[in-house]
């Protein structure tokens, strides 16, 4: 038999000096083998062989080619996450894993002691070992009498349940109606809120809030972000405000008259209410709404008028802490107060009532004309961005409502001063007529002001009136009146017309005060005067037969007209003046000689009472005596 060179041994595995738990072996194993998702049985045979499987490198292949098609990085950072997500899991399964192992280990500790060095620590210190056991019972055989029990039982519990489960359904059933109940209460009160024509709206911090917008949308910011309440749903399905939006204080704007630091008129705004119920106890979410809307408006009323007030304090505007004083003129004054519970208990004065329900309607209209121009400004074209903020111009409120009260005390202070210039020409039987006549756009052309196209634009333009005063001869001349508190006329100013009176021609004039129309109005009516005695004269004069107008060679001649003179000149020598002027309440006819050798001085005047004369020869006259009857006795004296 040959012997072979070739020796066999058997090499034994290597044996560790200290055996190794699962867990260590686990990690051992990861870190040597790589994870457990590509490991199959063939894969482990053919690399104890030397040898790598087909489908290894086929594998291998592919992820080679999937490999170089994606960049280091990608790959780099897939491989981490990958590798993150198999550690997770073998984690959790390794958890399981030593839980059932601990399970076992203590079921088992009690028949077989070395079980115990399987068991985790904290599984040692929390429960004794052995203290688990496990046996099998034997199923037990019931009699019949104990089954029909069993089966007893089971039915009561069963029909328990059935009508627990019935009564349950019955309540839920219940408890949806009321809910279903509720809810179509709740969202026909909102219908209604709508149909109104109220605007309801999700809030948008809240999806599930819903509330009512009351507040004006052109209004300022601070205003418009108030004017939202949200609706609260009570358990009957009623709609109410939100506590803290009903719980705002009802305060109003009065105007009031004062005379002489008393109170002589007043008007207050009410809101729409029932007579006998207001607030949360009329129960009506209409009526709570329109209250808020109102509170608000007046809020901001108040507000934009300070704003303006502040503007036009050289207008005779003071500001207090809850009022507003307006000087309108010498007469009166206006108080606008701001609170709750306004003084109400004052007399009655039918007047100062009407003006005072004119200021209190004129000032809501106006902030309604107000939002409207904010709304018409939003529309255009918006101006370039700029980092200076722009400044919201102060509204026209007060202003063109006191420029038409002071504009009616001008009014009616000039009518009374032109009636006292007119009442003596009445006495004087000169048909002197004073009317007020109404406005037209050819007074003040010079004053043209653009209206904004609102429903009150005439009140955003100056307040005119027109006074027409015809005297004799067909003549007449006009006196225009305009009032506004901004530019360019800050104030009242008087325009007179154009007067031709064949001897003299005036021309258009401008007044700034009542003082320089009035003596305006007088210079008029005189020069009116000296035309009219200068008409007697030639009337006189052509009353004459050819052969007396021939042998007198007087005549009568217009020489100062706006001092008022005529001068009677012979044969080219003045011999004679008459002169002629108006004064409030008074016309006054001066005649004197001019001649050395003469000295004879006469005055005549009207007034309310009748006709007077100072000086002369015939001493008194008649009250009667009309203008023209002294003029004629004036001629026939010197005829």
């Amino acid at each position: 038999m040959a012997r072979s060179d070739a020796i066999s041994l058997l090499i034994p595995s290597q044996q560790h000096g200290s055996s190794e738990d699962l867990q260590s072996q686990i990690q051992r194993v990861v870190a040597q083998k790589g994870h457990f998702r590509h490991i199959t049985e063939r894969s482990l045979l053919a690399q104890d062989q030397g040898k790598a499987s087909l489908d290894q490198s086929t594998d291998s292949e592919n992820d080679v080619q999937i490999e170089d098609d994606e960049s280091q990085q990608k790959r780099q950072e897939r491989l981490w996450k990958r590798r993150e997500e198999m550690i997770e899991r073998l984690s959790y399964a390794q958890n399981e894993i030593l839980c059932a192992l601990d399970f076992v280990s203590l079921l088992i500790s009690k028949q077989w002691t070395p079980a115990q060095g399987s068991m985790s620590p904290a599984l040692k210190e929390s429960v004794p070992v052995g203290t688990l056991a496990a046996r099998v019972l034997p199923r037990k055989h019931l009699s019949s009498t104990a089954q029909r029990q069993l089966t007893s039982v089971s039915q009561g519990w069963r029909s328990e349940s059935f009508r627990s489960a019935s009564e349950k359904l019955a309540d839920a059933s219940t408890r949806l109606q009321k809910d279903a109940e509720r809810e179509t209460e709740y969202w026909a009160q909102v219908t209604r809120l709508t149909n109104q024509g109220w605007t309801v709206s999700r809030l948008p911090r809240d999806r599930k809030a819903i509330g009512v917008h009351f507040g004006f949308p052109q209004s300022a910011p601070q205003f418009r972000d108030r004017g939202f309440a949200l609706l609260r749903q009570l358990d009957d399905g009623s709609v109410i405000l939100d506590q803290q939006s009903a719980m705002r204080s009802q305060k109003t704007l009065g105007v009031y008259i004062v005379r002489d630091n008393v109170k002589t008129g007043f008007s207050l705004f009410k809101s729409r209410r029932t007579s006998n119920q207001s607030g949360h106890d009329e129960g009506d979410i209409t009526q709570q709404i329109i209250q808020m809307r109102d509170s608000l408006f007046e809020e901001e009323l108040f507000y934009e008028i300070c704003r303006e007030a502040r503007t036009v304090a050289n207008q005779g505007i003071h500001i207090r802490s809850h009022s507003v004083d307006v000087a309108v003129g010498s007469d009166f004054q206006l108080s606008l107060v701001f609170g709750q519970d306004l003084d109400t208990d004052i007399p009655s004065n039918v007047e100062d009532d009407l003006i005072a329900e004119f200021v209190a309607v004129s000032l809501r209209l106006l902030l309604n004309a107000a939002h409207e121009q904010n709304l018409a400004r939003r529309s255009r074209k918006a101006a370039p961005l700029t980092l200076k903020p722009r400044h919201a111009p102060e509204y026209a409120l007060v202003r063109p409502v006191l420029a038409h009260l002071r504009h009616r005390a001008e009014a009616v202070a000039f009518w009374t001063d032109c009636k006292v210039l007119v009442h003596p020409f009445e006495k004087a039987g000169l048909p002197v007529m004073l009317e007020v006549e109404k406005s037209t756009t050819k007074t003040f052309e010079g004053v043209s002001i653009e209206a904004p196209s609102t429903f009150l634009s005439e009140m955003m333009i100056p307040a005119k009136s027109r006074f027409k005063i015809a005297m004799t001869q067909n003549k007449a001349f006009e006196i225009c009146l305009a009032t506004f508190l901004g530019p360019p006329l800050f104030g009242s100013r008087y325009e007179t017309s154009a007067l031709d009176l064949g001897f003299v021609t005036m021309p258009l004039a401008h007044q700034e005060t009542r003082e320089a129309a009035v003596q305006a109005v007088c210079h008029m009516l005189t020069l009116g005067l000296v035309s009219h005695a200068e008409n007697l004269t030639k009337r006189v004069a052509d009353g004459l037969p050819n052969n007396e107008i021939q042998e007198n060679a007087k005549k009568w001649e217009v020489s100062l007209p706006h001092n008022g003179e005529l001068t009677l000149y012979d044969a080219g020598d003045p011999i004679r003046k008459i002169v002629a002027s108006v004064r409030p309440g008074v016309i006054v006819v001066q005649t004197r000689s001019l001649r050395r050798e003469i000295s004879n001085h006469e005055i005549w005047s009207w007034t309310s009472e009748g006709c007077s004369k100072v000086g002369g020869a015939n001493g008194a006259v008649d009250p009667a005596t009309t203008f023209d009857e002294a003029i004629a006795t004036i001629l026939h004296i010197n005829s």
